[in-house]
């Protein structure tokens, strides 16, 4: 992909040129069905069935999937996550699928080793998908520049690389400039992402950030993702857009708001408000909204409502997706009461570990350990095996300073003594030796990372679904006939031949 240069200008001075294009990014199935649905609803069926109507839009992308979602596809639903990607490709021919990497993980907390990743990301492109997203949570630019590299090798269309914004002292304009920066020297690096997964930029923050980044990066079309979990993610991306962003991460109405990404129907219409120009299919849109609301009812799940401000969501930082399924969690095992109590525990742990960033896998790190801290009677009393990981560095450099005395107390534990000389994962070479040659490299990918019976539960060639009788392809278009204003339908059988026209203006 071209690189391109953002145009835009600053809302204090002049509007914007009104022929300047904002592309949009769709989160429906990936992060809007993460935050709101717990990323467990959607079957590759159900995908399926509206996937053409998506391609019809015009999206930029469509945030697809993740080795998270590729995870939740094999334990919830026993589908085979490749045959996900391979089903929604061939129905989604003009839209790029879009995928997104943590850094190196592959469905596990621990970083896998380089071979294991580079199968991995080669077998996600092979199957499919054609734009890679690194979003990498310690923010080590060196992961960031050696993914961007493998999957261009591995044939890429595109390669996103995201800067997770946090709140904290040490996460400044200049600490996010610097790394764009060393990513704009990158080669191999198409887009920058400002990715807000807590939703915790304001304008007033984007009218500082977005400069900087357009500043260090100015060869780099920028994109933007944040959410409306502080109710504050639409204004963002009308500062943003004036500032020269490129593309903008939306869901449809029905799988937006809450803590979910802004609705594209609502951006659309800012947008074109501004002066920007938005060139997307709105009746395909609609189309895509009134599936995904008679899917909610069939599912019995709620559609995404706007919230209201919450201050304490700037203490907690906790991302979208991560919020409905620690609720739903706590829920599960009676603790919902204890709620409020995790809350605020969220920020001591998180200053105490050096300010991790709010971000998977780095995010439920946190909310573990503040769980166990609130329910153990003794803070830091239970460590999980992934923050004493944390704590010894196997993550990558903390953004700040670890306490001291917390450094201390996990170091010395037996524990960590364990841990620090543990090998995380397998290579590809003792995989192959366990498991045979006979399978793909898709197969074996599963059953280096998850559990034996939920692989032996996949259950292949996963069948369409039947369709209610609301929801049936006739009706459908039949409905959506009736909304143009058409002076002719002819319907003839049986070869079928349909001709639809609107007659010309007397």
């Amino acid at each position: 992909m071209a690189r391109q240069s953002g145009t835009g200008t600053s809302s204090s001075e002049s509007s914007p040129m009104p022929d300047r294009e904002i592309r949009l990014v769709d989160t429906t199935v990936r992060d809007g069905h993460q935050s709101l649905w717990s990323a467990n609803a959607l079957s590759t069926p159900m995908i399926a069935e509206i996937a053409p109507v998506l391609d019809r839009v015009g999206f930029h992308a469509v945030d697809f999937t993740s080795s998270t979602h590729m995870a939740m596809a094999v334990r919830w639903h026993r589908e085979d996550p490749w045959e996900r990607i391979r089903v929604v490709r061939d129905l989604m021919p003009e839209t790029r699928l879009g995928f997104i990497t943590p850094g190196m993980r592959f469905m596990a907390w621990w970083r896998a080793p380089l071979d294991v990743m580079r199968l991995a990301l080669a077998c996600v492109i092979r199957n499919g998908v054609r734009r890679i997203w690194v979003a990498e949570s310690m923010h080590d630019v060196t992961t960031d520049l050696a993914i961007a590299e493998i999957v261009r090798d591995e044939g890429a269309e595109e390669v996103v690389v995201g800067l997770v914004y946090s709140i904290s002292p040490v996460h400044t304009d200049d600490y996010y400039a610097e790394r764009a920066r060393a990513l704009a020297e990158s080669p191999h690096v198409d887009v920058l992402n400002l990715k807000d997964p807590g939703g915790l930029l304001t304008p007033e923050r984007v009218r500082t950030l977005v400069p900087a980044l357009r500043a260090a990066a100015p060869n780099l079309p920028l994109e933007v993702h944040s959410h409306m979990t502080a109710t504050m993610g639409a204004a963002c991306y009308a500062e943003a857009a004036e500032l020269g962003a490129s593309y903008l991460c939306t869901a449809a109405r029905p799988l937006a708001n809450g803590t979910s990404q802004p609705s594209a129907e609502q951006t659309i219409a800012n947008l074109r408000e501004q002066g920007f120009r938005v060139d997307l299919d709105d009746d395909a849109l609609h189309e895509v909204s009134r599936y995904f609301t008679s899917l909610a009812a069939e599912l019995d799940l709620p559609v995404g409502s706007p919230v209201e401000y919450d201050v304490s969501v700037y203490k907690h930082q906790l991302p979208g997706g991560m919020t409905s399924t620690l609720r739903r969690q706590l829920a599960e095992i009676g603790m919902e009461h204890r709620w409020h109590d995790i809350l605020d525990e969220i920020p001591r742990v998180r200053e105490e570990l050096g300010w991790p960033i709010m971000v998977t896998p780095l995010s439920q790190f946190v909310g573990v350990q503040a769980f166990l801290n609130v329910t153990s009677g003794e803070r830091w009393s239970r460590l999980p095996d992934e923050v004493i990981r944390y704590v010894l560095g196997q993550y990558g450099p903390p953004a700040g300073e670890i306490d001291p005395d917390l450094k201390a107390r996990v170091q010395a534990s037996p524990r960590a003594e364990e841990l620090a000389g543990e090998e995380h994962g397998m290579g590809l070479e003792a995989a192959r030796a366990r498991y045979g040659d006979a399978i793909s490299d898709e197969q074996l990918l599963l059953r280096m990372m998850l559990p034996e019976q939920q692989v032996e539960a996949i259950v292949p060639h996963a069948r369409r679904r039947p369709l209610p009788p609301d929801r049936h392809p006739l009706r459908s278009l039949v409905a959506g006939l009736v909304e143009r204003s058409l002076d002719d339908v002819v319907i003839e059988r049986p070869g079928l031949r349909l001709r639809a026209r609107r007659g010309r203006a007397a």
